[in-house]
Parts: C-alpha cells; sequence; structure tokens
C-alpha cells in the first residue's frame, strides 16, 4: 500500500507544488480555482515572464529530477572523480531526462504565448480595418449626396440633399466592428411602400375622384403619409421648412380624440414639390446603395412626377378650394 502510495506521490506531487505555488504568486482571483486556472492558461496581454505556465514548466521538471533521482541515488554516495561521475550519468539517466524538459516546455510555452499575443494583435489589426470601413461607408454616403446640389422643385421647395445621420442607421444594418454595413431591405421596402400610397393619394386628390372623400384623403391621409417620410429620410425641408408655411387643422377622427393635422403647404404645388423630392431623395439613396428601386405599373399616374400637367386635370384647383373652404371651416368651427 505505501508503495502505491509513493508512486501517486511521486507523479502528481512534482506537478502540483508548482502549480499551487505559482498560483498563489502569479495567480489572479479572489478565489483558488480562479488563480489556479488563470495560472494554466496564457493570458496573451500580460508579459512572458508573468505567464504562470512558463514557471509550472520550468519548476516541475526540476522537482521531478529532484524526486526520481533520490531514487535512483539511494545507496551511492558523491565521488567528485571521473569515474563517480560516469556512475552518476548511468545511474541518473531518468532523472536527466525529466530534467532536459524543462527547455522544450519553456520553449512551447513561449511559443504558445507569442502565437497567442500575435492572434489578438490580428483580431484588433482586423477589427481597427472593419471601423474604418463603415466609417467610410458612411462619409462616402455624405459625400455622394453633396455632388448632388440644391434642386428646386416647382417654385416652392428646395431639396438641399443633406444626410441626415440617422438615414445611415435606419437604412444600413450593422455594427462598426463588423465592417461595411448591409441594406435594411425592410426599411427601403417600407419607403416604397410610402412612396407609392402618397402617389395613389395625390392622385385621388388632383383628380378629385371621389369628392365625398377628397378632404380626408389630403388632410388624414396625404398630409400623414408625406410627413412620415420626410422623418424616415431626414428631410427638413418638409418637416420644418415647409411645415412652417402649412396650417394646422382641427380633425376629429372617428373613435378617436379631436387632434390637429399639419397640412403640406397650402398649394397643388407645394404637394407635390413635397413628393417629388422625397422620391428623388429615395431614388438617389438607391443608386448609392446599389438598390433597384421599385418602378410603378400605373403609366396615368405618371403626370404627378414630371412637368406641369398636374396643373391641368382639374380647372379647379382642388387643395387650394379645400384650404379656401373646408379647412377655414374647421378652424372657424374650433374657434
Amino acid at each position: 500500500m505505501m508503495d502505491i502510495v509513493s508512486l501517486i506521490a511521486l507523479v502528481l506531487l512534482p506537478l502540483l507544488l508548482p502549480v499551487l505555488v505559482v498560483s498563489a504568486v502569479l495567480g489572479s482571483g479572489s478565489r483558488i480555482l480562479e488563480r489556479l486556472k488563470s495560472t494554466m492558461t496564457l493570458d496573451e496581454e500580460r508579459g512572458l515572464a508573468e505567464q504562470g505556465l512558463l514557471w509550472v514548466s520550468i519548476i516541475s521538471p526540476f522537482l521531478y529530477f529532484i524526486a526520481l533521482g533520490v531514487i535512483a541515488w539511494r545507496g551511492y554516495s558523491v565521488s567528485l572523480t571521473s569515474d563517480g561521475l560516469s556512475v552518476f550519468f548511468s545511474i541518473s539517466a531518468l532523472p536527466l531526462g525529466a530534467l532536459s524538459l524543462s527547455l522544450p516546455l519553456s520553449v512551447l510555452v513561449s511559443r504558445l504565448h507569442a502565437t497567442k499575443q500575435t492572434a489578438k494583435q490580428i483580431k484588433i489589426t482586423n477589427q481597427k480595418n472593419n471601423i474604418d470601413l463603415f466609417h467610410s461607408h458612411r462619409k462616402e454616403l455624405f459625400s455622394y449626396f453633396d455632388q448632388i446640389g440644391e434642386v428646386e422643385y416647382l417654385g416652392c421647395l428646395t431639396g438641399k440633399f443633406k444626410v441626415h445621420p440617422r438615414v445611415h442607421k435606419n437604412f444600413f444594418i450593422g455594427k462598426p466592428e463588423n465592417g461595411v454595413p448591409q441594406l435594411n431591405i425592410n426599411a427601403f421596402e417600407d419607403i416604397e411602400r410610402e412612396l407609392s400610397s402618397a402617389r395613389w393619394e395625390l392622385d385621388l386628390i388632383i383628380r378629385d375622384a371621389k369628392p365625398e372623400f377628397t378632404y380626408s384623403f389630403y388632410i388624414v391621409t396625404f398630409c400623414s403619409t408625406i410627413y412620415r417620410l420626410s422623418e424616415k429620410l431626414g428631410l427638413p425641408e418638409i418637416y420644418v421648412e415647409l411645415a412652417e408655411r402649412s396650417i394646422l387643422v382641427p380633425t376629429k377622427l372617428q373613435g378617436k380624440e379631436e387632434m390637429e393635422l399639419l397640412t403640406v403647404g397650402k398649394t397643388t404645388d407645394e404637394a407635390v414639390a413635397a413628393y417629388r423630392y422625397a422620391k428623388s431623395y429615395y431614388h438617389n439613396l438607391c443608386d448609392f446603395s446599389g438598390k433597384e428601386p421599385v418602378h410603378e405599373e400605373n403609366d396615368n399616374l405618371k403626370y404627378i412626377e414630371m412637368g406641369g400637367k398636374f396643373r391641368k386635370v382639374k380647372d379647379e384647383k382642388v387643395i387650394e378650394r379645400l384650404h379656401k373652404n373646408e379647412i377655414q371651416q374647421a378652424i372657424q368651427a374650433k374657434a
């Protein structure tokens, strides 16, 4: 039984003792297990001399050398002669073999530590490159729109084509550390639905296709759609500048309390100009991102998007009539 205990001690103690001692000196953490784990793990943020595993790889072979030597040298005495030296080497083959492991083990630990440091440096470099790519993509978006310059729409709205920072955040998905962001397809499709709705609503208003609904189409539906578009695309020319020339109209929706809704300017030209600017801005955003915008199939509505044909659809300008009659009546009723 004692032989078994001695064998276990011979195998384990030269390894466990250095681990415990080194963890007490170089280990980090408040608990024993944390200090042991940090000792047996290479930390690329600390120098090689501070790596517990290095000292274990040096001390442990030395202790195995001593432990095996005690057994191998039992019954021998020290003799500083050539014969004594010859006997020493002949009986110390195993202890010296254990001691010789110290050098390759320490070199291995050193290489592994250097490899981890290199891997971390590569990771940091890649992360920095990805951050640079992300910010470069955003700067290119700003630069792209800067090349467009100001565009005047129907003499009543000047589109500056400036990019609000949230446009990049909303229409492109990704974190800076992941590099070039990806298209947020849902955001693009949402704008296309809003533009399609605004186009359809504006046509119904200009033609006065359903007179009994024209007022609500304008106040409740179209104006709300345009302001949503301007907020999502970041167009202060609409939600700030044009809004300042607009009118708050008291409106009571079915099942809701009375509220005030803002018109899009006061004229048909302003309504059409706001729609054209929003659509042009979106198409430029698509051009930059490489996304092909959805083209409307109804050619009968193209008059809204170009030229002044919309002014001749009806002799009476419907939006101007709404402002003169229904809207004024709603305001006076509120007063």
